[in-house]
């Protein structure tokens, strides 16, 4: 017993230590309960919070706790899909988390608040990143407070509105808060207005630690004059691209010794270059693209003494030389590794000394008048990855990039000269002996025949659109590239079936706006199982959908419109649950909507306008809660609009049920704030138009929408058909997101325009014609400033007042 006692005193003893020091194997109540207020006001579409359950909230995904204290010590919410992004307000329970030294909440969405003052008195945060999260309004001076910081990143945080006003972002008054930040060593504040914090530069220099300076885009207007004396010992990265600086370029910049990365394109740069640039001897990327100087490229000539140089960026720099030809001095830069002159006045041929950059991996010289043969010096260059020469008029000879073994983007596009590549093909053998070539782009080339032969089966983007691609895919031959993951052949004139054998890989296929005929393929998943995005939109295809393409698991898009497709929608759909987009509008299919399609919980758009189907509209689709736009339109449905639509689908942007045989009251949707289109003319629609129209949120300001800039997804083209001054017109993506539409016309509408609808001032065209509305013509109406299409006709209307606004 006497040899057990030490034992039993070392557990007591350490025991009790771990009180005294706090020793935890759970995560405080109090912070847990803070942890579950803030994930009650999120909406989290991609469930990264659904494990935020249970009593230990340290084992919480994006959470992390001290081994010792067990306090919060991490929170990392990091998104970087925009349909993953978390919505909703930061509640101000994280107080609780005062030991809190990583916040990341990038790429999420705050509904445009402005940055919480509380995040101030995070007094241990080292890192705290709110780049992209849908912040605007002042950055609070509190963030002054945490002295401790190491990495503040807020670049990002606006939304666009519309034409004229441009970007709503976060702003800074001044900057002095920032000169507190003492142990900062990465600031990035790409596209925070500093329009009005005139001391920027003097209140940054008194950093003594900071490496990274990241002011693009932040309006600053002009340089300082000047800066008596250069405190940024360690200063290795100053970005201030995009700020529209109107002047000379200023010693002090390059008295910056220790800079390696200097960033100034995209302003208004002009005189003459400085030779003081010749002191930064550790340079490795100069961007002065857009810049002005005096004599053109023959005064930037000091750069090619920077031997360090690595990346040159002098892309819309004007030639004001008199020959305006290719600099020969660049040459002498042997360290570079990426060249861009592209969107310049070059002309004549490419020097040979261009032969000398042996390493060089990325040139860029499209967009330019440079004629005559490539030059014998680029096939030296055999580190070459990148190489664009589109929107030139030179001309390739057979062997003239047979040597370029590690080619792997070549964008030869638009305007070149291919050999006469015409009615007899004769395309450069070379292409084939490119074993690393991965991205080929020939797109609106003039191509008019099938070459697939040679083509490197090394590819993995082959885009060829806009050509005049005619006859038959030759199956064998695509399967000669067996890492195709991206080809479009849209806008060409194929018009045979589509093959039985594709690359087994292919992710993404477009063959839009072809006279592509026959039935879809039933092997379409045998041949197409890794497919993410297909569009055979505009074409000839006939006959069914098969139950085939609801298999396609990995798909994401599917546009099959505008083709003379027939039968029932297919009700398979229980087993596609990555499907973003649906597009079968503008077929001839008939019957309901199928209720397996409300299993697509993922869905943002569903297209099935200008078809022959019939019924209600079926209930299950509530639960497609992510759809922004939901397009039925020129249809034949029936039934009450239901008002499941206004209390689910909260993501709604566009909502089409235009021509159909709808009846009853238009119910409630004044809950939808992101709806910027709205159109429910040609039906039977009866009763009064809702006074709660006038709350639309999306609809009160000018367009307004946000985006992840963390977005590793892929931007696709929603199209639709809307019906604005008399005329039908197809819609883009990008104009859908700025439009602003209310439609209610052709209905039995009655009572009185709302007075309420004068608060819609982003609406860009309001049509309330043939109805039985009543009354006066609101004098709110005046005030709607974006108007540009207003339609009262064929109604009993009185008006005692001229609206003074103008389309």
């Amino acid at each position: 017993m006497g040899g057990r006692t030490p034992l039993v005193v070392l557990t007591f003893s350490l025991a009790v230590l771990s009180i005294e020091l706090g020793i935890s194997h759970g995560c405080r109540e109090t912070e847990r309960k803070a942890l579950i207020d803030f994930k009650r006001g999120l909406h989290d579409p991609s469930n990264r919070i659904s494990s935020w359950v249970g009593e230990d909230c340290c084992a919480w995904e994006g959470v992390a706790c001290s081994n010792i204290s067990g306090h919060v010590i991490k929170l990392d919410l990091r998104n970087k899909r925009c349909k993953w992004a978390v919505r909703g307000d930061i509640t101000p329970s994280l107080r609780s988390l005062q030991q809190l030294s990583h916040l990341d909440l990038s790429g999420n969405y705050f509904t445009h608040k402005p940055i919480p003052k509380f995040l101030g008195a995070f007094r241990r945060l080292t890192y705290l990143n709110l780049s992209g999260a849908g912040f605007v309004g002042r950055v609070p001076d509190q963030l002054g407070n945490l002295s401790t910081l190491q990495h503040l990143d807020l670049s990002y945080n606006c939304y666009w509105v519309d034409e004229g006003d441009g970007f709503f972002c976060l702003y800074l008054e001044n900057t002095r808060w920032i000169s507190m930040l003492t142990s900062l060593r990465h600031l990035n504040m790409n596209w925070v207005n500093l329009t009005n914090a005139s001391n920027w530069l003097q209140d940054l220099n008194v950093l003594p630690r900071v490496q990274e300076i990241e002011l693009s885009s932040c309006d600053l207007g002009t340089f300082p004059r000047s800066l008596s004396h250069i405190n940024f010992t360690f200063l290795i990265t100053l970005d201030l691209r995009g700020n529209d600086i109107n002047s000379t370029i200023l010693d002090w910049v390059f008295n910056i010794t220790s800079l390696e990365f200097l960033y100034l394109g995209g302003n208004d740069l002009h005189g003459f270059f400085p030779d003081s640039v010749t002191k930064l001897t550790s340079l490795r990327a100069l961007d002065l693209s857009g810049s002005v100087f005096q004599d053109g490229f023959m005064q930037v000539a000091p750069i090619s003494n920077l031997c360090q140089l690595q990346i040159l960026y002098l892309s819309q720099v004007p030639i004001n030389d008199l020959s305006g030809s290719f600099p020969d001095w660049l040459g002498n830069i042997k360290n570079l590794k990426s060249l861009d002159l592209s969107f310049n006045s070059l002309y004549g041929s490419v020097p040979a000394s261009i032969g000398n950059l042996s390493l060089l991996q990325h040139l860029y010289l499209d967009s330019n008048d440079l004629n005559g043969t490539i030059s014998k010096g680029i096939g030296q260059l055999k580190s070459l990855v990148d190489l664009y020469l589109k929107s030139n008029s030179l001309s390739l000879s057979e062997d003239d990039l047979a040597n370029l073994s590690n080619l792997k983007y070549l964008d030869i596009s638009l305007f070149m000269d291919f050999c006469q590549i015409g009615p007899t093909p004769q395309f450069p053998k070379w292409l084939r002996t490119q074993t690393t070539l991965r991205d080929l782009d020939l797109s609106s080339a003039g191509i008019k025949d099938m070459f697939f032969d040679r083509l490197p089966s090394s590819l993995e983007y082959l885009d060829l659109r806009n050509n005049s691609l005619s006859g038959h895919l030759p199956p064998k031959i695509l399967n000669m590239m067996p890492r195709l993951e991206y080809l479009d052949l849209s806008n060409n004139k194929i018009t045979e079936t589509i093959p039985n054998w594709l690359p087994s890989g292919l992710q993404y296929l477009d063959l839009s706006d072809n006279k592509i005929t026959g039935n879809l393929s039933l092997r379409i998943t045998n041949i197409m199982s890794s497919l993410q995005w297909f569009d055979l939109s505009t074409n000839n295809m006939s006959g069914e959908i098969p139950f085939s393409y609801c298999q396609l698991r990995n798909l994401e898009g599917l546009q099959l419109s505008e083709n003379n497709l027939s039968g029932e929608v297919p009700n398979c759909w229980k087993n596609s649950s990555n499907l973003l987009l649906l597009d079968l509008s503008s077929n001839k299919l008939v019957g309901g909507v199928p209720d397996s399609l409300c299993n697509l919980q993922t869905l943002e758009s569903l297209h099935l306008s200008h078809n022959n189907l019939s019924g209600p509209i079926p209930h299950c689709l509530k639960s497609c809660t992510e759809l922004s736009t939901l397009d039925l339109g020129h249809n034949n449905f029936i039934g009450n609009i239901p008002t499941w639509i206004g209390e689910s689908l909260l993501s709604l942007k566009t909502l089409s049920l235009r021509s159909n045989a709808f009846n009853g009251r238009i119910p409630q949707l004044s809950s939808l704030s992101s709806l910027r289109i709205l159109d429910l003319s040609n039906n039977n629609l009866s009763g009064t138009i809702p006074q709660s129209f006038g709350n639309f949120s999306a609809l009160r300001s000018t367009p307004m929408y946000h985006c992840c800039y963390f977005n590793d997804g892929r931007v696709y083209e929603d199209d639709m058909w809307l019906f604005i001054k008399g005329s039908e017109f197809k819609y883009t993506t990008s104009q859908l997101s700025i439009d602003a539409l209310i439609d209610l016309s052709n209905n039995n509408l009655s009572g009185n325009i709302p007075e309420e609808l004068g608060n819609l001032h982003g609406l860009r065209s309001l049509n309330l014609s043939r109805n039985y509305l009543i009354g006066q013509i609101p004098r709110s109406i005046d005030g709607m400033k974006q108007l540009e299409v207003l339609d009262l006709s064929r109604n009993n209307l009185s008006v005692q007042f001229l609206p003074v606004w103008r389309p």
